[in-house]
C-alpha cells in the first residue's frame, strides 16, 4: 500500500479519503516532482499527479464542483454510477471514466457490488486531446482488457521504486499509452462486426483465472463465439497456438515468476494454479520449459 499524507510538499490533486484496505493503493507524487514533469518537454503534455487502486470499495464516493485536474477511472468489477453535469449514468465492469478538468461530477460504488477501480489524476495540455479520441466526457464503455489492468499496474509500480523525475518520465509515457490504447479500443468497437473473435477479451480471462480451470466453452463465450471448434481454428490462426495451449503456457509463466521471487514450495505452486497433484504440473512444467521446476529455481533453464 503506498499512501502520501497532503501537505505543501505534494500535488494538489483532490482525490477521496476513502479508507483503503491491505490491497488498496493511493499514490500521490510529491510537488516538486510533478512541478519538473509539468515543465519537462517530455511530460509536460501529459504527466500523473495521483493514481490509485481501489479494491471492491465499498462506500467509495466524491464530489468535485471545481476540478483543477482531470480524471481517468477504470471499472474492473462490480459496479457503480457517475454523474457528470446533470446526469446520471450506470458504470459496469469495463467502464472508463473520463472526467475533465473543470466539469462538475460526483460518482459513487454501488453499495451491493461495489467497485473495484483503477484511477489517475492527470495534469497537461494535451489531455483533452487524448480525451477526445477516446469518446465524450462521462462514461466509455471499453470492456475488461488484460493491457489496460497491466498498465495501471505498471503505474503503480514505478512509485515502490521512489520518486526519481526519470523514473515518472516513464510514467507519463505509460498515461499516455493507457489512454491512446482505450482510444483505440473503443475504435475497435464501433468497427466490429457479428462473429469477431474478440482476444482481448479473452485474455483477460485467462489472466484473471490462472487458479482456475476455464472450459474451451467459456473461452469461446468470452471471445464472442458460438462454437468451440470454430474458436478454436480462429484463434490458431490468429496466434499460432490452441486457446488452451496459450492459457498453460500463461499458467507456466506465472509459475517461473514464483520460483523466481518466492520459496514457495512446488506442491503449493501447483495449488495456486489448480493443479492438485504436483507431479502433474511438473510434467507440464518440463513440456513447456524443457527443465523441472526444481532445476528451474536452481538456474537450470
Amino acid at each position: 500500500m503506498a499512501f502520501l499524507a497532503r501537505d505543501g510538499l505534494y500535488c494538489m490533486a483532490h482525490t477521496s479519503n476513502w479508507p483503503l484496505p491491505a490491497l488498496g493503493e493511493r499514490v500521490l507524487l510529491p510537488r516538486p516532482l510533478t512541478d519538473a514533469l509539468a515543465h519537462h518537454p517530455l511530460s509536460r503534455d501529459c504527466y500523473p499527479l495521483a493514481f490509485g487502486y481501489y479494491p471492491q470499495a465499498r462506500g467509495h464516493q466524491m464530489a468535485r464542483q471545481t476540478p483543477d485536474d482531470d480524471l481517468v477511472m477504470y471499472c474492473a468489477d462490480g459496479a457503480g454510477w457517475v454523474t457528470l453535469g446533470a446526469v446520471r449514468h450506470p458504470v459496469a465492469a469495463g467502464d472508463l471514466l473520463l472526467l475533465p478538468a473543470g466539469q462538475a461530477h460526483a460518482y459513487g460504488a454501488d453499495p451491493d457490488q461495489p467497485w473495484s477501480l483503477y484511477w489517475m489524476h492527470l495534469g497537461g495540455a494535451r489531455v483533452p486531446d487524448l480525451f477526445r479520441q477516446i469518446g465524450p466526457a462521462g462514461c466509455c464503455p471499453v470492456g475488461l482488457h488484460e493491457r489496460l489492468v497491466t498498465d495501471f499496474r505498471a503505474l503503480l509500480a514505478l512509485a515502490r521504486g521512489g520518486y526519481r523525475q526519470t523514473t515518472f518520465l516513464h510514467g507519463a509515457d505509460l498515461c499516455r499509452s493507457l489512454l491512446s490504447y482505450a482510444a483505440l479500443l473503443r475504435q475497435r468497437a464501433s468497427d466490429d462486426h457479428e462473429g469477431q473473435l474478440d482476444l482481448d477479451r479473452v485474455h483477460h480471462l485467462m489472466a484473471s483465472q490462472l487458479e482456475a480451470r476455464p472450459t474451451l466453452a467459456d473461452l469461446a463465450s468470452a471471445a464472442g463465439q458460438r462454437s468451440p471448434w470454430q474458436f478454436i481454428r480462429r484463434y490458431r490462426a490468429l496466434t499460432g497456438q490452441t486457446p488452451m495451449q496459450a492459457f498453460l503456457h500463461r499458467k507456466i509463466e506465472r509459475a517461473c515468476y514464483l520460483l523466481d521471487v518466492s520459496d514457495l514450495t512446488v506442491a503449493d505452486i501447483a495449488r495456486q494454479l489448480g493443479y492438485d497433484d504436483p507431479y502433474y504440473f511438473s510434467r507440464l512444467f518440463r513440456k513447456v520449459t524443457g527443465v523441472s521446476p526444481q532445476r528451474y529455481r536452481v538456474g537450470g533453464a
